[in-house]
């Protein structure tokens, strides 16, 4: 589609505001992307960490149940279940652990996308700055 340009300003004026448009226009796209982006992501991480917590609280209460009958059986049968209280105990440090690292890494992540966000806007506002000063 040609551009009939007649106004006090060449052409190349307009082509310039429409660039700066469209550069305002990609960045914006691409930061609603980057954010839904993040939105997945954090709903992947909150059910990971749900299923995680049910994890750990079943294994809690299995924990809880075998040290109960662990504290009233014969001496064979409780070193049994001592072992699988352990078993038991050390799937819930892994699990805890698991959780830990999810959220320290959703808080890393979520940290550098908020940093590269702002790198987006201040280049936003570089760019508003840039076509009102070509609009001048």
């Amino acid at each position: 589609m040609g551009v009939l340009c007649i106004s006090l300003f060449p052409c190349s004026h307009f082509s310039f505001r429409q660039n700066g448009s469209n550069l305002l226009h990609e960045a914006i796209e691409r930061l609603t992307a980057e954010k839904r982006q993040v939105e997945l992501l954090a709903a992947e991480r909150t059910e990971t960490c749900k299923q995680l917590s049910e994890a750990n609280n079943t294994l809690l209460a299995r924990t809880l149940r075998l040290a109960e009958e662990a504290t009233s059986a014969p001496e064979v049968v409780r070193k049994q279940l001592e072992g699988q209280i352990s078993e038991f105990k050390m799937a819930l440090e892994k699990a805890e652990m698991e959780i830990e690292e999810m959220k320290t890494s959703g808080q890393v992540q979520r940290a550098a996308l908020f940093e590269e966000m702002s790198t987006m806007h201040e280049e936003n506002a570089n760019l508003r700055a840039q076509l009102r000063a070509a609009k001048k």
